[in-house]
């Protein structure tokens, strides 16, 4: 199974999302972090707990990612139109929206920012290399 922080990058690349100018994982390259002309996404893991216990064994991972934008200074897109429509991508692929925070400035750079987070259980292979039903 993929790292869920590398299948919600595939996710996200997949829709082709115009107002998103960089996605990143885990981290922000240098070259991007004081950059205010892009609009950047960052990915990151922030759950992967077992899950799905039976016969004294799990068979699943609930597995979360935190979604971090960091928007560009002159924006030239309705933000709430874009959060929406990525909010609704992750659930589209079985991904729950559990919390979304507030717009907040970066206290760095001064971006104006958003932050959700999205959990999905994964069934996980069993020893025998089959999954679980």
């Amino acid at each position: 199974m993929e790292l869920p922080v590398i299948q919600a990058r595939k996710l996200v690349m997949s829709a082709g999302f115009k107002w998103i100018d960089h996605l990143a994982t885990t981290n922000i390259e240098q070259e991007f972090v004081d950059d205010k002309t892009q609009t950047v996404v960052l990915i990151t893991e922030s759950d992967n707990e077992p899950d799905f216990y039976a016969n004294a064994t799990f068979k699943g991972i609930n597995a979360g990612v935190e979604v971090q934008i960091f928007y560009k200074e002159n924006i030239d897109f309705n933000i709430q139109d874009a959060e929406i429509n990525l909010q609704r991508l992750f659930v589209s692929d079985d991904w729950q929206v559990s919390i979304s925070r507030e717009h907040v400035y970066d206290p760095d750079t001064g971006q104006l920012t958003k932050t959700f987070y999205c959990n999905k259980n994964f069934k996980i292979l069993t020893t025998n290399g089959k999954r679980d039903k």
